[in-house]
């Protein structure tokens, strides 16, 4: 047929098998432990066979070609780039690098895409630990700064890089792959002969100089990110056309891009075969053994659940308008449905990966985990298996389409491809759209779930999967999908990038590449069937990129069916009657959990004796009693000060404005301050989220760049955390916001500030310092204050009545001063930083 341009699926696996999971995870578990399956529910799946374009490996009969399809229209195509942009045909997007910084040849998605040259600069490396010694029957390889590998038994080391399809050989045999055993140093680190490992400060790199001296690394360069500016023609993936003035189109699973016009029933050219793949009967979260105690925990710590919510509405995009109504959604499906919450199984998700990085302490992670390595390994076996099949059916039908060809295929023959694994098998792991999802959340949560590439991949999905949660998170999980027309469904936004995804992941992990070699793809087939018969090792998975997506595309499939929990279990372990709102102290520590507003509560008048605060945490900071910390004058003035837990600051300015006086930002790493929209007298921040209170006492809540109403009582002060929003009323009243509604709390107080477990802490009109407790009481501290300020546990910061600043000392149960000014009235904490105000209004910010 002449030239032919690669299908949207086939680039699409062609490039994910190439640069995101590059066949790092083939054999990751030589020496791994026995692991034994205690559950392996539903039937065996049913065989693969070939559909066309090979024999029928139980009928023997040569099934007919393949033919062609037609391809379908995606979209209009976008037009050129900026000017002062270039264009990158790997995204097709443009990009543009800053003032006097020029293109490099690193992919432009990475932090190296840019540089421009500096002035020659030294500097020391830092010592990160001894490096390991490689396992007896293994060999070192300096690759990635050394690791090591194995070769199978009697097969000795060839020229070709180690982790090339041929990198080991024997006579008279065909090549094989060498096996990934471990790192000599830690991920990001190089070893040295003296026995040790260490690294260079980010953009060094390692000179020929000794490695503990001053100059062991350099730089020369400065190395940035390039700015995505605009996406250009067709996403990765599709097919450009001129026609109709620039299109995209796509072509059918296993079908190229034909010579033939786009528009015609040839546009789509199917590969030399097509196969059916068989199916793995997929599991449910509550059908794995420990799941039901797992789960319950999760549920009851919510840290994990609350950070998934908050990563997806980060990577969508999204205001914080909608966020109390998608936290109330979800949760109330967690506790209601929990079979069906893909955030949940994402949160799950989150936990096993860090009980497999720190090892199971417990029966249920135990059962969980030995049951999940069995998964992994049955996936590979049956993947492995199909590859075989596919090889053979197309061998054997080549020998009756060729019957002079003998037994062995000659490697030199460019006239016959042969098929290409991940194209023929990879709907064996397909995700369906729930689990799809569940792997999109986890995915957003950053690259140490998953490779770095995959989490650019899946954040761009928070988008696509937003329209569909206001339809309800229960609804989206059951979305259907056909893995014959997936651009004609309704989860066409999840594809090629998800759905795809599962399939690469195993497929490569176990040992299959882009081929065109006969010979070469046969010996890959073979190391793949070796490499499935192997127990699997989860930890060492996690040590590689594409063995961190193999184990969690796994999870998806695992976890896909509504399965109910058992009601009994269940109900011992979630009983019905304890909220999961509020904050409760567990052994000397607060956590979220069982709060009753209903509770008569001390106004904090009466020092109460059931509890006390020496387990509370401290946060480390360079003072002692009696000695300041250091701090620096930031130019501005203001009024109230309060800090995101990204780092941003937020203030109250001095020029008055309808509603109260101006409000201004400042980022982290920002050098000056950035004025927003509104007018407000105090203060807080809720995760990243900014609330005020004006001077008429109404409450708002930053939506984008405006500004949203909140109904509830008139306030005087408000404080809060990734954990919950409270207010102080013009009376002194105390309430906290329970979904769209504010229920009181007894008590009365003046200042008011939240910590990251959603405890408050108070200060009243008299200066009397309080914080919540477990008996629904208020604990009276020790000391007078007029501001105070909390971070994470226990790094309550006060402003003292006599003008000096305060931090708590849970272990003393008293207040080590961290600043002799006596000038200050006003004090904020988050994100690990501290500010103060003066009452002449100037700002510092502690070092």
């Amino acid at each position: 047929m002449g030239t032919r341009f690669r299908s949207a699926n086939t680039v699409w696996r062609s490039l994910f098998v190439l640069t995101v999971l590059i066949i790092g995870a083939l054999a990751n578990a030589s020496d791994a432990k026995t692991q034994s399956l205690t559950i392996v529910s539903g039937p065996p799946p049913e065989e693969g066979h070939v559909i066309c374009g090979a024999m029928d490996l139980k009928t023997g009969k040569l099934m007919p070609p393949c033919g062609f399809d037609k391809a379908m229209k995606t979209r209009n195509a976008v037009g050129s780039c900026p000017n002062g942009s270039f264009f990158d045909i790997g995204t097709w997007s443009c990009f543009s690098c800053p003032r006097g910084y020029n293109r490099t040849g690193f992919a432009v998605d990475t932090p190296k895409a840019c540089s421009k040259q500096i002035s020659a600069q030294y500097t020391g490396a830092t010592r990160t630990g001894k490096h390991k010694a490689c396992p007896k029957g293994s060999f070192f390889d300096g690759r990635n700064g050394g690791e090591c590998w194995a070769c199978p038994a009697e097969f000795g080391r060839t020229m070709s890089s180690v982790d090339s399809w041929d990198a080991c050989g024997k006579i008279f045999e065909d090549a094989r792959r060498a096996e990934f055993i471990d790192r000599i140093c830690p991920e990001g680190s190089f070893p040295d002969l003296n026995g040790s490992c260490y690294t260079c400060p980010e953009g060094f790199n390692r000179t020929g100089n000794a490695v503990t001296g001053n100059q062991a690394c350099f730089r020369n360069e400065s190395l940035v990110s390039a700015t995505k500016m605009a996406s250009l023609s067709c996403p990765a993936g599709e097919h450009f056309d001129f026609i109709d003035g620039g299109t995209c189109w796509s072509c059918p699973v296993n079908s190229v891009r034909s010579v033939y016009g786009v528009k015609t029933n040839q546009a789509c050219e199917y590969l030399t075969m097509r196969w059916e793949p068989a199916r793995r009967t997929p599991n449910g979260l509550f059908g794995l053994p420990g799941a039901h105690e797992i789960v319950a925990e999760v549920i009851k710590d919510r840290t994990l659940i609350d950070e998934g919510i908050t990563n997806y509405i980060a990577a969508a995009g999204l205001n914080k308008a909608k966020t109390d109504e998608l936290k109330a959604e979800a949760w109330n499906l967690i506790l209601t449905e929990p079979e069906e919450s893909a955030i949940l199984k994402a949160a799950v998700y989150m936990h096993v990966f860090n009980v497999i990085k720190r090892g199971p302490k417990t029966k249920a992670e135990r059962d969980l985990l030995n049951y999940m390595a069995v998964y992994v390994q049955k996936s590979r076996l049956l993947v492995a298996t199909e590859m075989q099949s596919v090889w053979q059916s197309w061998e054997r039908g080549l020998k009756v389409v060729r019957p002079g060809m003998s037994d062995g295929l000659n490697p030199n023959d460019i006239g016959v491809r042969p098929p290409q694994m991940e194209d023929q098998v990879g709907d064996i792991m397909l995700l369906a759209p729930g689990a799809a999802i569940v792997v999109a959340y986890a995915g957003i949560g950053g690259a140490t779930l998953v490779s770095t590439s995959v989490a650019k991949a899946v954040g761009a999905v928070g988008k696509a999967i937003f329209p569909y949660l206001k339809q309800g998170l229960k609804e989206t999980a059951r979305i259907t999908v056909t893995t014959t027309s997936i651009g004609t469904t309704s989860m066409a936004f999840m594809a090629p990038t998800m759905i795809i995804l599962t399939a690469s992941s195993i497929v490569a992990s176990i040992g299959t590449d882009i081929a065109l070699d006969q010979i070469k793809q046969s010996s890959i087939i073979t190391d793949a069937l070796a490499n499935s018969q192997k127990p699997v090792n989860l930890s060492r998975l996690l040590l590689t990129d594409n063995g961190r997506t193999e184990v969690l595309t796994n999870w998806g499939l695992m976890t896909q069916e509504p399965i109910k929990p058992n009601t009994r279990t269940w109900a011992q372990l979630m009983p019905s009657d304890k909220a999961q709102s509020g904050v409760t102290f567990e052994d000397g520590k607060v956590v979220v959990g069982n709060f009753d507003i209903d509770t008569a509560i001390d106004g904090g008048q009466t020092k109460t004796d059931t509890i006390t605060l020496t387990q509370i945490e401290s946060i480390s900071i360079d003072a002692s009693a009696g000695r300041s910390a250091k701090w620096d004058l930031v130019p501005g003035e203001a009024t109230d000060v309060a800090i995101g837990t990204d780092g941003t600051t937020y203030v109250i300015g001095m020029t008055k404005a309808g509603g109260g006086y101006e409000i201004f930002k400042r980022a982290k790493t920002a050098k000056r301050w950035t004025k927003m929209s509104g007018a407000a007298t105090r203060l807080a921040v809720s995760d990243n989220e900014a609330w005020v209170v004006n001077e008429t006492g109404q409450i708002f809540s930053q939506s984008g760049s405006k500004w949203r109403r909140i109904p509830g009582p008139a306030a005087q002060d408000i404080g809060a955390s990734a954990k919950g929003v409270w207010i102080i009323g013009v009376d002194g009243s105390i309430h906290f916001r329970d979904g769209n509604r504010w229920q009181n709390v007894a008590g009365s107080a003046k200042r008011i500030d939240i910590d990251q477990n959603g405890r408050p802490w108070v200060v009243n009109d008299k200066g009397d310092i309080y914080v919540h407790d477990n008996n629904r009481k208020w604990e009276k501290l020790p000391g007078t204050a007029v501001d105070i300020a909390v971070d994470i546990p226990g790094a309550a910061i006060i402003v003292g009545t006599n003008g000096k600043t305060y931090l708590f000392n849970g272990k003393k149960r008293d207040w080590d001063m961290i600043a002799q000014d006596t000038e200050s009235n006003a004090v904020g904490a988050g994100g690990g930083q501290v500010w103060r105000l003066t009452k002449n209004n100037q700002i510092y910010q502690m070092e």
